[in-house]
């Protein structure tokens, strides 16, 4: 009987374990470069906070980059933070991204071929409806490109979201598992990339990293 609870313990301890630092990834331990800004799309009122903090329980420590204050009240509001001094169009990015708070929203993802703060892919989980889904931002609208169910999203929990972009192929990964595939030619040249929350989601970022191709 204890063999089978220190297997299970351990067990527990692996699948929910914090992700290991990315070789080469931007890990937000020092002041963003000027380049990164803080942006809206949609709803009403000032922009979100975002602030780089120290985190002992950072990915690649110690810093990570957190939504401080929401400022708003708009459950339509989508908070951007990204740069176009990364230019990605086709290859491979991937971020931790950590659900702290939210009655409205909660989660987030990385957003990439940012034109501007109306036009992007972007990958997100949501702890509050526990699904996983890839959209593109049109004109400041966002269209759903493929969906699923995930019950393992926890908040104050540190989840992966990697998402591979060819052409008009798209696949995305929540934890090492692939959970999406979609097919869209909205927005087809390069462009930035960056963070994304929706509402009054408390989000905290790490471990971004970009393989643009």
């Amino acid at each position: 009987m204890k063999l089978r609870v220190l297997l299970f313990s351990l067990l527990f301890t692996a699948c929910h374990a914090r992700p290991e630092p990315t070789p080469g990834a931007i890990g937000f331990d020092a002041a963003l470069a000027p380049g990164w800004r803080t942006a809206s799309t949609g709803g009403t009122g000032p922009d979100a906070e975002w602030v780089v903090r120290a985190d002992a329980g950072a990915v690649s420590l110690p810093n990570v980059l957190s939504i401080a204050a929401v400022r708003h009240e708009s459950e339509e509001r989508f908070n951007l933070h990204w740069t176009d001094d990364v230019q990605f169009r086709d290859g491979r990015l991937s971020v931790a991204v950590r659900a702290e708070d939210g009655a409205i929203d909660q989660g987030g993802g990385p957003m990439w071929r940012v034109q501007d703060a109306n036009n992007y892919y972007v990958c997100r989980f949501n702890p509050l409806e526990l699904n996983y889904r890839v959209y593109v931002v049109e004109d400041g609208v966002r269209r759903q490109l493929a969906t699923a169910i995930v019950e393992n999203v926890k908040v104050r929990r540190w989840h992966r979201v990697e998402v591979e972009h060819t052409g008009d192929s798209i696949t995305c990964w929540l934890d090492g598992e692939r959970l999406l595939t979609a097919q869209d030619a909205t927005i087809r040249g390069a462009g930035g990339v960056g963070l994304w929350t929706k509402a009054d989601a408390r989000t905290s970022f790490d471990d971004l990293f970009v393989d643009a191709r």
